[in-house]
């Protein structure tokens, strides 16, 4: 009788079943553990992103032009330039014509037809010698153009707009993106008031990521990147106000010192919360210096549809997009003043000087880049005498994105939009396959 089995105490059976546990424990994370290793995570198809924008849909033409659209070339990751809508191309004549040759899912008419319809790029010729084809002919060498290839205006991006209402805008990823599906699905904006507002949303997870050209506080839970931008906070004095054509009321005004004059000055500058607050220290600055300033903040469409075009302020401050290309013709040279000439010129100063023409002209057309370069250094030499405009500042985009959101090495280029110029290879969905 002595060897019947006997019951377990209730000690013994917890002991046993923790032991039990302990055991099953282990095996599943060895198991687990050699998965792990055995495999690798890939992006998968799906999720979406969220990006948070100061303002409303009237800002997010240009926030998401890459998103929406390509150009003929774009920037790698090192800024070279490399195919995008073309897959290769020749520059012939000097520099007068540019031959693009299309990826095989691109018509050269619908190409053409779009630019010369919409007046994307003016002065120029454009044909098509087949449908893979589209030429460019200039009447003179222009040096310039590959780097204006770059431009996102055709609308074949890797997502579209499918909706829309005051709140946000969703993009979807187009499935006959020429270079693949992207693997996130939608892309949605949503619009907040003002920085402080995005920041909240960001801590509360409402969004994935958001754009500041100020150096906003880093969220934890997120990953930040920087992109200088060849954009140049820039104050422009009207040269068509009497008060402002005298050299030296402008060199006073730039170096904050007294211009010697009574002077009253209506400055005009965009909603943006940073503009607003340089405006601001601006005219304070000049408000010591006995310079009356009215402060006038217009919101961006009326900014850029009504005010510049007619040149409609005593001084301007604005942001200047230079480009990759430092060709500054499109911003000082006479024809490009409007009005009176007419048009949509970009000289915001209304500024006339015929050896500054002289220069930039020649440098557009000149392939040589020490020799351009001397040329735009004798064109700055006259603009630091001349004193249209002064630079404040140039801008840094700083883009703040969830940890989640996996791809992102770096955002390189030159527009704020160019930080999705690899968003088809970003993704939040992983699959773990076989190595």
């Amino acid at each position: 009788m002595k060897f019947l089995p006997r019951a377990f105490s209730r000690l013994e059976k917890v002991i046993l079943l923790v032991s039990s546990l302990v055991i099953i424990g282990l095996i599943i994370i060895i198991g687990i553990n050699r998965w792990i290793s055995s495999t690798e995570a890939l992006p998968e198809n799906g999720g979406v992103f969220r990006e948070g924008v100061v303002g409303d849909s009237s800002n997010l033409d240009s926030q998401i032009a890459r998103l929406v659209n390509g150009g003929l070339t774009k920037y790698d990751s090192n800024k070279n330039i490399i195919g995008d809508m073309a897959k290769s191309w020749d520059i012939n004549e000097g520099g007068k014509v540019y031959v693009f040759h299309l990826n095989s899912q691109f018509n050269s008419e619908d190409f053409a037809n779009q630019i010369t319809s919409e007046g994307i790029w003016k002065d120029i010729e454009v044909s098509t010698p087949d449908l893979a084809t589209i030429t460019f002919t200039f009447k003179q060498p222009f040096s310039p153009f590959l780097y204006t290839s770059t431009e996102p205006i055709f609308p074949y991006g890797p997502y579209k707009i499918t909706k829309e209402s005051k709140s946000e805008v969703e993009l979807s990823a187009r499935d006959d993106y020429y270079a693949g599906q992207p693997y996130i699905d939608k892309i949605i904006f949503r619009f907040y008031p003002d920085q402080d507002a995005l920041l909240k949303a960001a801590k509360r997870g409402e969004i994935d990521g958001f754009a500041t050209t100020v150096d906003a506080e880093t969220i934890s839970s997120f990953q930040k990147f920087e992109m200088k931008l060849p954009r140049q906070l820039t104050i422009f004095f009207n040269l068509s106000n009497k008060d402002l054509q005298d050299v030296n009321v402008r060199k006073a005004l730039k170096e904050n010192s007294n211009p010697g004059k009574a002077l009253e000055l209506r400055l005009v500058t965009s909603s943006n919360q940073k503009n607003v607050d340089v405006a601001k220290s601006i005219a304070d600055k000049w408000g010591k210096n006995g310079v009356k300033v009215n402060l006038d903040i217009k919101d961006n469409v009326t900014l850029q549809k009504t005010v510049i075009p007619k040149r409609d302020y005593d001084v301007l401050l604005y942001g200047l997009d230079y480009g990759e290309d430092p060709d500054p013709y499109p911003f000082w040279h006479s024809s490009q003043i409007s009005p009176p000439a007419g048009g949509d010129g970009k000289n915001l100063s209304n500024f006339k000087n015929v050896q500054a023409d002289k220069l930039l002209e020649s440098a557009r057309q000149e392939f040589d880049f020490k020799k351009r370069e001397n040329e735009y250094a004798q064109f700055q030499q006259i603009l630091n005498q001349e004193i249209p405009a002064f630079v404040v500042e140039q801008d840094t985009l700083y883009y703040q994105v969830s940890k989640d959101v996996k791809g992102i090495e770096k955002i390189i280029g030159s527009l704020e939009s160019d930080r999705f110029l690899d968003v088809s290879k970003w993704y939040i969905n992983t699959k773990r396959v076989k190595k």
